[in-house]
Parts: C-alpha cells; structure tokens; sequence
C-alpha cells in the first residue's frame, strides 16, 4: 500500500477546513494576495492543536491569520500552510470578584464584539479599542491600540499553542507589552517560532452601561467620518513615531493624498491609509508605500516602519 501524502495524513486526523492553492485576496482586509499552498480553519482547540503539531513534524511552515486586517500578503503568495482561527468556538466568559470583571476571551472573536460586549454589560476598560477592526488574537499580537489606550494594559493572562502544539498559560508579568509590539519569551509575530495564542484573561472595571455606551457610539461615528471605513485596506499602514507628529500627519504635510500607484492609493480621509481602489497589487502597495517613506525620510529624517505585518514570497 503507498504511503499518505502529508496532506492525506492530516485529513485523516483533522475535522476542519482545509483547501489547497487558496487565494489569500479571500482572507485580508486589503483584498490582496496570491494563494497560500494550504488554508486551514480549525473547528476547535483540538484540531488546531494536531494541526499545528503535525505541519511542524511535517517541516511545512506556518503563517496564523484572524480576520487578515493587519497583514498584507506579497505577490507570490504564502509558502506553507495559513491556519486562520475564525472557524473557533468565540463565546466570551465573564466573571466578577471583589468589583473587578475577568473576561475569557477567544482569539477568534472579533474586536468590535467584544468591545460592544463589554459596553453593554458596564464594563470599563475597552472603549480604548472601539473601531479597531479584526479579532482580538490579532490586536494582542501587535498590541493593537488608539490615543485612548492598548490591549496591553487590560490584559492578565494568555493562553498559548506553541508550534509543538503544547497548550500553556503566561501570566502578563511574563508578557512584554510596549507601543504595537508583544513580545513572549523574546519571541515577537514577526518570528517563525511566536505561539499562536489561543484566547486571553482581560482585568475590566465596573462602569456606568449609559456612558460607555455613548461613548462607543461617538467613537465610532468619529472613526467613520475620518477613516476611510469603506474601501480595502490594512488599517493604519506605518507606525507612529516615538517623538514628533504622528506618520498620518507626516504623509499628508508631504502631500501625498490621493497619490496612486496601480491600484493602490492613499486615502484623502487619513494619510496613513493606503486603500485598494480595485485591482491593486501587493507591489502597487509597497511601490506607493515606499515612496512615503523615502520622502518622509529626506524631507524630516524620520525612518516610518510598517505597522501593518509583510507576509508571504517575492513574485
């Protein structure tokens, strides 16, 4: 009898979806990106676990994706195999003691249900992140945040997958939170050995229901008239920089809204948005993105770095 394929072998062991040669176009916020050799969804704990277990025996490397907000995917697509974590169960836990409110929170559930979540409950302490698109694993991952606040400074604990499928709990004092940035064990999102984490343990206060419910709502009607919500994009391309104006401020004092390139622009709404108006290319965004950052840096000396992850191989 032949031997199974590695693909076979793991259907034989996985219940969730998995699809071979899949668009990456279908799975990001910028509705960009060449297919990655193999897409999995996993319909559980459990079967992320073999999953992530058998693709590292197996030597095939892994790229972990929530909703694709923060992410743009290269021309040549993704080698190896994207394991989203949207197919897993995302009910959120609340618990009460002593005046303090301890979410439960998969890594799956989108950003803005929790958000809503808790404003509607009376918990304070995530209005900080109303508007942030995408799932709460991915926010952790970068330290997602606004003016107001970042995940960091709510969160107790995280439950991880490591790449050997172990399933294990860091407490946040082991945790390095800073500006878009979580480091755990010296390990950040941009290195190949990162843990997938898997849900997380939020510290929230006890807060008027009224108030933050107004508070939410006037923050998203600001973000809407400011941002431009409707047309595909990554968020906010670049970083701000440690000191100075931020990079949105930067960009549009160069005069680069509305600058194209391909079917990339940059959004008259924010600076900081490169948006797809149709049929834009990795390249298109890169080419565009460069350019800012070229004149940014001859014109104030300032080095933006990308806030949004580069992933996948050169066309």
């Amino acid at each position: 009898m032949a031997a199974l394929s590695p693909i076979d072998a793991l259907t034989a062991l996985y219940q969730g979806v998995i699809k071979k040669e899949e668009p990456m176009a279908r799975h990001t916020t910028f509705k960009v990106g060449w297919p990655c050799d193999l897409y999995l969804e996993p319909g559980s704990l459990d079967d992320l676990r073999i999953a992530v277990a058998f693709l590292t025996q197996q030597g095939i490397p892994l790229t972990v994706v929530g909703d694709g907000t923060n992410i743009l995917v290269r021309d040549g697509g993704i080698e190896g195999a994207v394991i989203s974590l949207a197919g897993i169960d995302t009910a959120i836990d609340d618990k009460k003691a002593d005046g303090t409110i301890f979410l439960t929170v998969p890594a799956g559930v989108k950003t803005q249900h929790l958000c809503r979540f808790a404003a509607v409950r009376g918990y304070q302490g995530l209005n900080f992140a109303t508007g942030i698109p995408g799932t709460v694993g991915g926010a952790l991952a970068m330290n997602a945040g606004t003016d107001k606040g970042a995940f960091g400074e709510v969160v107790e604990s995280l439950t991880l997958i490591d790449v050997s499928g172990k399933l294990r709990t860091v407490e946040a004092g082991a945790l390095d939170f800073k500006y878009r940035h979580l480091a755990i064990e010296g390990m950040t999102r941009h290195d190949a050995d990162f843990p997938i984490i898997v849900s997380a343990r939020l510290r929230l206060e006890a807060g008027d229901r009224e108030v933050l419910v107004s508070e939410r709502e006037a923050l998203l009607a600001r973000r809407k008239a400011s941002q431009p919500v409707n047309l595909p994009s990554a968020g906010c391309f670049f970083k701000n920089p440690p000191q100075g104006p931020a990079a949105g401020q930067l960009i549009d004092g160069l005069g680069f809204k509305g600058e194209t390139v391909g079917g990339a622009k940059v959004s008259e709404l924010h600076a900081n948005y490169l948006v797809n108006i149709g049929s834009a290319t990795a390249d298109d965004i890169l080419t565009l993105a460069g350019r800012i950052k070229e004149r940014v840096q001859q014109t104030h000396g300032i080095q933006l770095e990308e806030e949004v992850t580069l992933v996948g191989r050169e066309a």
